[in-house]
């Protein structure tokens, strides 16, 4: 039974690397707002939007992830941007614990189709390694990249003046039995 995992192990120093890269992500929440001014006479730094995801689950299974985005405001609708993507996954539940990494990168456009509807395309490039697990032992691993291409749309309801939210439903075009995601995909951000 393949598996799709990560084997890398995660030093001390990379942990606290990782701890220090969460505090921070969580201490700057100006970074995290989707920025409104889109004039045409507005400077580079005013078109740009940031946001992301933090996830955390603690326990027999334990995940971190980490998912920040950058994009610019090109015109009022049009809105592409670059998105990275850290995941750690320790899973305690199997003889052997299954400890792995998985690092992404996507690039994305965003095209406003009504003030808060719009319309989404993403090409995301995630490497891990593929494991054959048999009767809870790794016989074999190796490095993939998996490629995912995301279509669909989303809403998105502004909350105060400079940040806000959004809901996406996501078809992945290029599902394999390797792809991380089931279609249809559902993502939530702010």
């Amino acid at each position: 039974m393949d598996f799709i995992m990560n084997l890398k192990q995660i030093s001390n120093h990379s942990r606290r690397i990782l701890f220090l890269l969460i505090v921070l992500l969580i201490a700057i929440p100006g970074k995290s707002q989707y920025f409104e001014n889109t004039s045409k006479n507005g400077s580079f730094v005013d078109k740009l939007f940031f946001g992301g995801g933090l996830g955390l689950s603690f326990g027999q299974v334990t995940q971190i992830e980490v998912s920040p985005i950058v994009g610019y405001k090109l015109t009022k609708r049009l809105h592409p941007g670059v998105g990275f993507s850290y995941s750690y996954y320790n899973d305690k539940r199997f003889s052997v614990p299954l400890e792995f990494s998985t690092y992404s990168g996507s690039v994305f456009t965003r095209f406003f189709l009504l003030e808060s509807v719009f319309a989404y395309a993403e090409a995301e490039f995630l490497n891990t390694k593929l494991h054959t697990i048999i009767s809870g032992q790794i016989y074999s691993t190796r490095r993939i990249w998996i490629e995912s291409y995301l279509v669909g749309g989303g809403y998105y309801q502004k909350i105060g003046q400079r940040s806000g939210m959004y809901l996406m439903l996501l078809w992945n075009l290029n599902e394999t039995e390797y792809t991380p995601y089931t279609n249809p995909v559902f993502r939530m951000g702010f």
